[in-house]
């Protein structure tokens, strides 16, 4: 199975709701709301396939205070990087005012992601991606940070058993108990042991979630599973890794 190299989309999750399809059926689905994003910039393996041309425009090259001609050097890759979510200018620094004029835009953007790509893109610096690219999607990959649950115990963090309520055990009921240091104790705690600490906040991918319905007019897109992330969370929307995996299984 090769890796994900396709245009997505970002969006924002905004919350759930059900939806019932012609037999009747209900079907809980979470709202997704995708683009419109505006594309930022465009990167290419080879310099002479940019937009933009070999070498970057000059002006009163030689003499003081004027620009000096440079060549532009190749990105190794194809790759399109979109903007989602436009922010005040107020909040905003020069270099992002100065990245988003590029193309075209009068503000920054809240959330900017790179989708690497196999081919040369059709895309252009200042092309708008709207969620029309999902029609034909029937399975996504989101990615997103999932809800914030602070300090909390084995129980509720790794899903522990208790500890017995009687017979000798005095109010050690959801204690992690033996940490299970055998050799030394001067070593400290085992590294990656699943122990109490802070939970959730976490970079994750969730893969191969059912794409129900695709409002084109209102740029939602309508998606059946666990979305990670609290409501108005940003999410990218991948093009699922698995449908080869699946379609092999399936034979």
């Amino acid at each position: 199975m090769t890796g994900r190299k396709t245009l997505g989309i970002l969006g924002k999750k905004l919350g759930m709701t059900q939806i019932f399809e012609e037999d009747g059926t209900c079907v809980p689905v979470t709202i997704v709301q995708a683009g419109p994003c505006k594309v930022l910039q465009v990167k290419m393996a080879t310099a002479e396939e940019h937009p933009d041309g070999h070498t970057t425009s000059t002006k009163n090259a030689g003499k003081k205070g004027g620009k000096t001609e440079r060549v532009r050097g190749a990105d190794g890759y194809y790759a399109v990087q979109l903007g989602y979510d436009p922010k005040p200018v107020r909040v905003c620094n020069k270099a992002e005012l100065g990245h988003a004029k590029k193309a075209g835009l009068d503000t920054g953007v809240r959330m900017i992601t790179e989708f690497r790509l196999e081919e040369k893109p059709e895309q252009k610096p200042g092309d708008d991606v709207t969620v029309s690219i999902l029609k034909d999607w029937q399975h996504c990959d989101v990615t997103g940070t999932t809800k914030g649950r602070g300090w909390t115990g084995t129980i509720k963090r790794w899903n522990f058993q208790r500890q017995r309520a009687s017979h000798g055990n005095s109010i050690n009921h959801r204690r992690a108990g033996g940490i299970g240091r055998q050799y030394s104790t001067s070593h400290g705690v085992p590294k990656g042991k699943k122990m109490a600490g802070h939970y959730g906040v976490e970079r994750v991918t969730v893969q191969r979630l059912k794409i129900v319905k695709v409002d084109e007019e209102r740029n939602l897109v309508y998606i059946h599973g666990a979305v990670p992330g609290h409501n108005n969370a940003y999410v990218t929307l991948h093009q699922t890794v698995k449908n080869e995996r699946f379609a092999d299984a399936k034979k």
